[in-house]
């Protein structure tokens, strides 16, 4: 019988196993049941950061998947008028609540086959 150490209490389980004994984390693909490969997470915090740093070159716009937003405010960058809204782009983030962050941008990739 094989045994292997636990990725998460280094307890040895069996080979075969689910689940840890000592601590349930699940072991191998079980362990990845739930996680949509095709969902593209986005992090608040940092299109937040690019959108206040490098929001007039539209950064936070190609960041969070909006690539015709972005590449307006690329064309428009030498007006300043993108470094403004992108400043104004940031505080909305910012004020925006994390569910509806997820519900708004992170957004499940099709497949194109």
């Amino acid at each position: 019988m094989q045994n292997l150490d636990c990725p998460q209490c280094s307890h040895k389980i069996d080979l075969n196993s689910v689940s840890c004994p000592q601590c349930h984390a699940a072991q191998g693909f079980e362990s990845l049941a739930g996680v949509d490969p095709d969902m593209r997470i986005k992090n608040q915090k940092l299109a937040i950061w690019f959108s206040f740093l490098l929001g007039g070159l539209g950064l936070h716009k190609f960041y969070l998947g909006q690539h015709l937003k972005g590449s307006l405010y690329l064309a428009f960058s030498w007006t300043l008028v993108p470094m403004v809204v992108g400043w104004v782009d940031a505080i909305r983030t910012l004020k925006m609540t994390p569910f509806n962050f997820e519900q708004r941008y992170c957004k499940r990739v099709s497949q194109g086959f």
